[in-house]
């Protein structure tokens, strides 16, 4: 029988990201069975510090480190109030930069994915990047996503001629000499060489042609979803960047970075924002070598189709500053002050998977959300309870959180540092942890995760959670503040095209209203239900940041707001009178039409075409629409935005507010893929 035992650690109160703990306790059972041997890749926020002297402060674990070479001299030496770097790491490096005891300097830390030895090149040295001239018209665009077909027609300007000028393929295995750190990095004349090489009579042999950058090879379980009919990031990209072969569209560079399919396989975003990062970082400086005749740099568009139901959702946190890292004021290159860069995001799909929950203010007694964690599920669920803001020095205890599992045990801690519980099974071998932990910067907020394992597994030796309805207890402690507690599941559903493993958890309180009287799903919150669990307030934790264009979804011939489509407001923002924005900014095209889901665009193979719905099709519409007014627009990328939508809008019948679609919806882009 499984049992809840209280504050079991003793040194709890050191861990300075739980999951982080948590992942790493149950490595053997996610991966292999010699977890210390395991490459991570790991997230770590230093403070105050550079990279050189992080690495001189844990230079007993030199050999368990790689520090990306995408790291040159300078931002090696670079020191900030807060900068996030991306690491590599075997597990007991990982644990000791957990460990806020010994004072290295790390302000947060969040684990990434497992990543095999054979992809890391740990000789990789940094280099320099020699500038690119260009016209004046140039636009950059550059993509982040998985599975990219770069040889596909609509990214070539002939036959075996690219438009891509750089591309990052992470998980392919690193070619001698090479420059970096993880998988390979391909520059325009070796795509073109390798398009030369697999082009026979004058039809390019695609699957030569992967096989060769190092997308596909079976035999040593190398993968990518360009072997598929189907891959997300083709289908992005020829919406954002596509043209057809006979433009030969030199305006329109492309720079694009594939993250491993394995890793977005898995929802939760937990595994690949380490590797975001680091493709940011590696697309941000090729996007600098672009400059016009003048020396200025060219502009660049962003484009990143995921979301993610991370962070505290008010405009501050890993998730949401990305860009403002790279662009923002307070950006470490100088360059990043002159280069008109903008972001186009998607607003999430989460409005309808009942993944948010709400204690108001003033809630009297325990408001209860009942968790149903679905059977079959072999991923572990993570769930995350964020407390109103308060400095780290005079932490509140906002709240009192109980867990009770389906058989009926109960596990309470109180949010102050330190307080924390496991459950265990047989063999004392754990089975949940739940833990507070304090998240400071610009979020200076207590954070509650409680982290579950998977409700199955394909081996003998998992500590196996019980599948069914947890209860998750918030009984708010009056007087403390007037700002709401939230609670959201993380993502770990499967995605179409990746391998069965994860069944979303949900919030399946009996009095949330699913239907409106039509027997039709309920897009909004009913105004007079007081259920904890809310639509509103889902819009994806990348896009609660000030910057980025964030892009909703609507179904074209029926002109109403896609049913998924997430929304806002936001929680409130630490220190300031407002968050940054209500929701999305506006709405661009998700489907054709109720019984045509999705839109068309290229799929894995030069000629074919597939449909992809969502939110992530919606966003690269506005970033293909963007690049023709980048140059001239005067404001913000979320200035122009609002005057698109509002010069050249398409009316939706169904009047949606500016929490689920910004300052309207927009129409697609002429001769967009």
């Amino acid at each position: 029988m499984a049992q809840w035992i209280p504050n079991p650690l003793e040194q709890a109160g050191d861990i300075i990201d739980h999951v982080t703990f948590f992942r790493l306790s149950r490595a053997g059972a996610d991966t292999e069975p010699a977890p210390d041997t395991i490459w991570w890749s790991v997230l770590v926020e230093l403070e105050e510090i550079s990279i050189d002297t992080l690495a001189a402060r844990i230079s007993d674990f030199a050999q368990d480190l790689v520090i990306p070479a995408a790291y040159d001299a300078e931002d090696r030496a670079r020191s900030l109030p807060r900068q996030p770097v991306t690491l590599f790491a075997r597990s007991a490096l990982v644990a000791h930069l957990n460990d806020r005891s010994q004072d290295l300097g790390i302000a947060s830390v969040l684990l990434g994915a497992e990543t095999p030895a054979r992809f890391l090149d740990r000789d990789a040295a940094p280099r320099d990047l020699p500038g690119i001239e260009v016209a004046d018209d140039v636009v950059v665009q550059a993509v982040v996503d998985d599975g990219i077909a770069l040889a596909h027609d609509l990214f070539r300007r002939g036959a075996t001629a690219t438009r891509i000028h750089y591309a990052h393929i992470f998980e392919a295995e690193p070619v001698p000499g090479g420059h970096t750190s993880l998988g390979r990095g391909l520059e325009r004349a070796e795509i073109d060489r390798i398009l030369a090489e697999c082009t026979f009579g004058g039809m390019l042999d695609e699957d030569l042609f992967y096989s060769r950058t190092g997308q596909l090879d079976p035999a040593r379980e190398v993968f990518s979803t360009v072997a598929l009919r189907r891959s997300h990031g083709t289908h992005i990209m020829a919406l954002a960047a596509g043209a057809p072969m006979a433009e030969e569209d030199a305006k329109h560079p492309i720079l694009c970075a594939a993250l491993p399919s394995r890793i977005v396989g898995d929802t939760t975003g937990l595994d690949m924002v380490p590797l975001l990062y680091l493709a940011f970082h590696i697309l941000v400086r090729q996007a600098r070598r672009f400059r016009r005749q003048d020396g200025t740099p060219a502009p660049v568009i962003f484009n990143f189709s995921y979301g993610n139901n991370g962070g505290p959702h008010d405009g501050t946190g890993i998730f949401a500053t990305l860009f403002d890292h790279y662009f923002g004021p307070d950006a470490p290159r100088a360059t990043a002050q002159e280069q008109r860069a903008w972001l186009t995001l998607p607003a999430g799909n989460a409005n309808l998977e009942q993944l948010h929950g709400v204690v108001p203010e003033g809630a009297s007694g325990p408001v209860t959300l009942d968790l149903c964690l679905l059977p079959d599920d072999r991923t572990a669920s993570h769930v995350q309870v964020w407390m109103p803001s308060c400095p780290k020095d005079a932490q509140p205890d906002f709240a009192r959180i109980t867990v009770h599992t389906p058989a009926g045990q109960c596990g309470t801690i109180d949010t102050q540092p330190g307080a924390h519980a496991e459950l265990v099974g047989a063999e004392n071998r754990r089975i949940a942890w739940l833990a507070y932990q304090y998240v400071g910067g610009h979020t200076r907020r207590g954070l509650v995760t409680l982290s579950i394992n998977p409700t199955a597994d394909l081996t003998d030796d998992t500590a196996l959670a019980p599948a069914g309805q947890w209860r998750l207890e918030i009984e708010r402690h009056p007087g403390l503040s007037d700002d709401p507690i939230h609670v959201w599941i993380r993502r770990d559903e499967t995605l179409p095209g990746q391998m069965p493993g994860g069944r979303q958890a949900f919030f399946d309180n009996p009095d949330y209203v699913r239907f409106d009287r039509f027997g039709a799903p309920l897009p909004v919150d009913p105004p007079d239900s007081d259920c904890p669990v809310r639509r509103s307030g889902t819009l994806s934790g990348f896009s609660c940041g000030a910057e980025p264009v964030v892009v909703a979804a609507y179904v074209a011939q029926e002109a109403v707001l896609s049913d998924y489509s997430a929304a806002g407001p936001l929680n409130p923002t630490p220190g300031g009178p407002q968050p940054p924005r209500d929701g999305p900014d506006l709405a661009a095209r998700g489907d054709d039409s109720f019984v045509r889901r999705g839109v068309l665009s290229a799929g894995s193979r030069s000629g074919s075409w597939v449909r992809l719905a969502g939110t992530s099709v919606a966003a690269p519409q506005v970033a293909r629409i963007a690049r023709g007014d980048i140059a001239r627009a005067t404001g913000s990328a979320r200035d122009w935005a609002r005057a698109l939508a509002q010069a050249d809008g398409l009316p939706l019948k169904d009047d949606p507010g500016p929490t689920r679609v910004g300052a309207g919806a927009v129409r697609s882009a002429p001769g967009e893929a």
